[in-house]
């Protein structure tokens, strides 16, 4: 007997939607858990994505990603490997390594959602193969990092960091609990599929895969690609899904969008253009984190916009002005209060500098004073000798983000304060302010560091938060990655 091709039988197995007796669609798939808006099931039965994969290929395709993974750990990931690397690329590393298990993790948990309460069979089978890919993605970091620890105990964050009250992962939670653990079918696919995956993970995982591939850090570059193969596949999910969304109601599909982008944006601004303009040793500097941002965003992500027909976000003149600012002002922000972050921080030099100001022509002349009284400290301290803002509060955050209040430029913050039954909020930016505003009831209850400080509920001394509330030992906050030591700050003249 004849095996079919499987082209003759993939789509039976895809398609398994069966018609309901004992319970009504309504009840199978409530509202409230697969999302709005809630269509017959008809409607969702053109949904199709591209790899179109069988579990058995899946199997298959993993297995080979794993022996890939297992053979350049075993040849070029032991500890030595990892010693040989610049220290600011190891900043770089325990950066990335603790942001990305967990929020893996809970991929899982929005996937196997999907899984449940997707509309269609093959969107369900989709979402059932992207949450195995999670989980893998969260074991990988897990497994990579472990063996550093006693070597480096910052890099313990890689597990640690979801699991504290670290300024950081405040913000990260905020992010990945609401789009990943809470938000339904619908949204998370637009969110996370669409917007995330699509529109920012290529540059998380081709553009930084590209720097690592400078540095010379196979391990770290081919972690990534791995994990990257995967995200290209489910990512599949997002257009399948606002393809019918935008049939049936534009106007929340652009809500959506203009949502999730800019929640997205300023969590991958912080953590990758640190990475890639400041943590990235600058021998190995190829492109700057605004030249990846272009390539990969302005460019691709808005040609996907025009597929659907949609609109740019409205904000997207403060997003294209915030490529130039925020991420710099951000690192800024963290170096001053590096002791509250688990990797160390650097202060760029004069040539640095210069490069960076040939990149950010627009900026640069605004953000250079600062690291020029930032060197002068230094130098005036001498080397070795660690200054902190130790006897100082915190910095003030975003009541929607819960990320610094470093929007806008030095001379026009674009922070702002809004009352919410009686209470005021203080927002980094317009765009977070007016998501706040669609939706009071989802984001009121939370409190940022300030408020937590305010409650009684975490010290006001910033060493003690720090130390109590953050959960840092001595040995594992973040410091000057130089020690203060840089060849080039005895040759300043006035800093």
């Amino acid at each position: 007997m004849a095996l079919l091709a499987r082209e003759d039988w993939l789509d039976w197995a895809r398609k398994l939607d069966w018609r309901l007796d004992y319970v009504s669609e309504v009840d199978a798939f409530p509202p409230e858990v697969s999302g709005t808006p809630w269509l017959e099931g008809a409607a969702w039965e053109s949904w199709d994505e591209p790899y179109r994969t069988s579990f058995t290929e899946y199997v298959m395709g993993q297995n080979r990603k794993e022996d890939s993974v297992r053979a350049v750990r075993e040849a070029i990931g032991g500890v030595d490997d990892f010693a040989r690397h610049d220290r600011r690329w190891l900043s770089a590393l325990k950066l990335h390594a603790a942001t990305l298990p967990l929020a893996e993790f809970a991929a899982t948990v929005g996937n196997l959602r999907a899984a449940r309460f997707g509309r269609d069979s093959a969107w369900r089978c989709a979402a059932t193969l992207g949450a195995l890919d999670e989980l893998r993605h969260t074991q990988i970091p897990l497994e990579l990092m472990h063996q550093l620890v006693r070597w480096d105990i910052q890099f313990d964050w890689t597990h640690r960091f979801f699991h504290t009250n670290n300024w950081v992962a405040i913000a990260a939670r905020h992010l990945v609990d609401e789009l990943l653990l809470t938000a339904n079918p619908i949204e998370m696919a637009i969110g996370t599929n669409f917007v995330f995956e699509t529109g920012f993970t290529n540059l998380q995982f081709v553009a930084l895969s590209s720097v690592a591939h400078g540095v010379g850090d196979k391990m770290f570059q081919n972690m990534l690609q791995s994990i990257q193969t995967d995200e290209a596949r489910h990512a599949q999910i997002g257009p399948a899904v606002m393809r019918i969304l935008v049939e049936h109601d534009k106007e929340y599909a652009q809500y959506l969008v203009d949502k999730w982008f800019w929640r997205t944006w300023l969590f991958f601004s912080v953590v990758t253009g640190i990475a890639m303009d400041y943590l990235t040793p600058f021998d190995h500097r190829t492109q700057s984190f605004k030249e990846f941002v272009e390539e990969w965003i302005l460019t691709q992500f808005q040609r996907q916009l025009d597929e659907f027909g949609l609109k740019k976000p409205w904000y997207w003149s403060q997003f294209e002005q915030s490529i130039d600012y925020y991420h710099h002002m951000i690192y800024a922000s963290a170096y001053t209060h590096r002791a509250t972050v688990w990797f160390d921080m650097a202060i760029p030099s004069p040539e640095e500098r210069r490069w960076l100001e040939q990149q950010y022509p627009r900026s640069w002349p605004s953000l250079d004073p600062i690291w020029q009284q930032v060197s002068k400290r230094c130098q005036d301290a001498g080397p070795g000798v660690e200054w902190y803002s130790m006897g100082a509060t915190p910095v003030a955050f975003c009541s929607l983000c819960q990320l610094p209040l470093s929007a806008g430029t030095p001379e026009d913050n674009w922070a702002r304060r809004v009352d919410h039954d009686g209470v005021p909020k203080m927002f980094c930016s317009e765009p977070c302010a007016w998501i706040h505003a669609q939706e009071p009831d989802r984001y009121g209850a939370h409190k940022d560091v300030v408020a937590r400080i305010l409650a009684g509920e975490a010290p006001g001394n910033l060493m003690e938060l720090i130390r109590r509330y953050f959960g840092f030992r001595h040995d594992e906050w973040g410091r000057d990655v130089a020690r203060g030591d840089y060849p080039w700050l005895n040759r300043l003249e006035g800093g």
